[in-house]
């Protein structure tokens, strides 16, 4: 019985680190959703594309920037009335 017990937890390691691995591999944060996104676009249409932003600043006249993604490899919009006027990327 003692044997089994180191078995099952190297099985669930294992689990842990193939989930971990497909969860970092299913960013949409990449060229290619980055290049669906068009000036114009709704924040609604760009929530369909890339989810829920990682951040978004607190709006100013109308205006925010989101960013979705972290510090090295980064997706940033800045809105103007819920409509997408301008955006960069960075690492993708």
């Amino acid at each position: 019985m003692k044997r089994g017990i180191p078995m099952i937890k190297l099985l669930v390691l294992s689990l842990c680190m193939i989930s971990m691995l497909a969860i970092g591999g299913c960013s949409k944060v990449n060229k290619e959703n980055y290049d669906k996104i068009k000036i114009g676009m709704s924040y609604e249409e760009v929530l369909g594309i890339l989810g829920k932003p990682d951040k978004c600043e607190d709006p100013v006249l109308k205006t925010k920037n989101c960013i979705w993604g972290s510090s090295d490899k980064q997706i940033k919009i800045k809105f103007l009335v819920d409509t997408v006027a301008w955006r960069s990327s960075k690492g993708i």
